[in-house]
């Protein structure tokens, strides 16, 4: 404790029935409902849990950890909810990747629709998926080494964090945190697990390629395979875009696909929702290689400068309709193809715990 601490705690000890709030903070314990996907990210949060739980307790926080294989982890936590109380929990916590987090604020947003009588703890984020796109658009990670601990400052943020309203993206029923894609980097996911799917029969292989390299892969197989489509786009009930496309992005939070940044202005809490078109096979190239998120921002804003390579909009409702059927995706999730996608954003519809401690 510092000096000024101590002179505060003998202020507060001469007060009876008084205690110290700079002590209290300091060894009190909060208490967490915690969710771990033990197939996310190739079981990468089930081998770091013992380090997670570590750093927990150094911090103060207890959990009720909940981990099934048979069952998904929002469906766990609404089941806990429902027998325990949302109040019981300072927060709650996801481990695992997009896919865990996305999966837990859909069951978290069908519970309060409900309930609507509840409050809900906010959610925070221990990243440990593939690409983490969630969690890195708000300066979360998890790696360490002997340079960075990026995963104590993810616990830290747990109980130290700043409250965050965070919008999401509405599809029918469903809601998604990243983005929902339509066209070729949906078609590079469902290649992606059905490869995943095949080399899981085969140990070697699957020890061997997987992460980022099978997406890689299955990037190259995809890519000129992909037939372009025409399509028509209005946002907020106008007309904005009428042509071909290859990929269409509609965003939310700012890192796409783990390592991209589609639009450097995007924000996940200004009430607006991003669409980027990627009118052909070469656009698609210039635009992800230009949007890697370690390049410096003049670099990243190219393509809008230019205009050839994409186009991008920002609005509240978008309505995008197609010449085919075609398959999409969101936050990972495979969808049945269609030829007409209506989506729409919930502005602060969930808070989340994002970090206040300096990286």
């Amino acid at each position: 404790m510092t000096s000024f601490g101590v002179v505060v705690n003998l202020v507060y000890s001469l007060i009876p029935g008084c205690s110290c709030p700079i002590l209290q903070t300091m060894t009190s314990t909060i208490h967490t409902l915690c969710v771990l996907n033990p197939t996310a990210g190739n079981g990468e949060p089930l081998q770091r849990w013992p380090r997670v739980a570590s750093l927990m307790e150094s911090f103060g926080i207890t959990c009720d950890l909940l981990s099934r294989y048979e069952e998904s982890p929002g469906a766990q936590v609404v089941r806990r909810l429902e027998q325990e109380g949302a109040g019981r929990y300072a927060a709650i916590v996801g481990v695992g990747g997009d896919g865990t987090h996305s999966n837990v604020m859909n069951a978290l947003m069908a519970f309060r629709s409900s309930r609507p009588e509840i409050t809900l703890p906010p959610y925070a984020m221990i990243p440990m998926g593939t690409g983490n796109s969630i969690a890195k658009s708000f300066g979360l990670d998890s790696h360490e080494d002997i340079f960075t601990s990026d995963l104590r400052r993810a616990v830290a943020t747990i109980r130290y964090g700043a409250d965050y309203l965070m919008d999401l993206g509405r599809l029918d029923q469903a809601w998604f945190v990243n983005a929902l894609t339509i066209g070729l980097d949906s078609s590079i996911l469902r290649e992606h697990n059905r490869r995943k799917e095949e080399m899981s029969k085969v140990p070697l292989l699957r020890r061997l390629i997987r992460g980022n390299l099978l997406y890689t892969w299955c990037a190259g197989v995809r890519l000129w395979r992909q037939r372009l489509i025409e399509a028509q786009i209005d946002v907020d009930g106008n007309p904005w875009y009428s042509g071909t496309v290859v990929n269409l992005v509609i965003n939310n939070t700012r890192v796409y696909a783990g390592e991209f940044v589609l639009c450097p202005d995007a924000f996940a809490n200004d009430g607006l929702l991003e669409v980027v078109v990627i009118a052909g096979h070469t656009d698609y190239l210039k635009k992800y290689l230009l949007s890697f998120r370690t390049h410096p921002r003049q670099i990243r804003t190219m393509p809008e400068r230019f205009r050839r390579e994409s186009a991008m909009k920002q609005g509240k409702r978008i309505e995008v309709r197609l010449s085919r059927p075609e398959p999409a995706q969101f936050d990972g999730e495979e969808l049945p193809a269609s030829v007409r996608f209506e989506v729409e954003v919930a502005p602060r519809a969930l808070r989340i715990k994002i970090p206040a401690e300096p990286v």
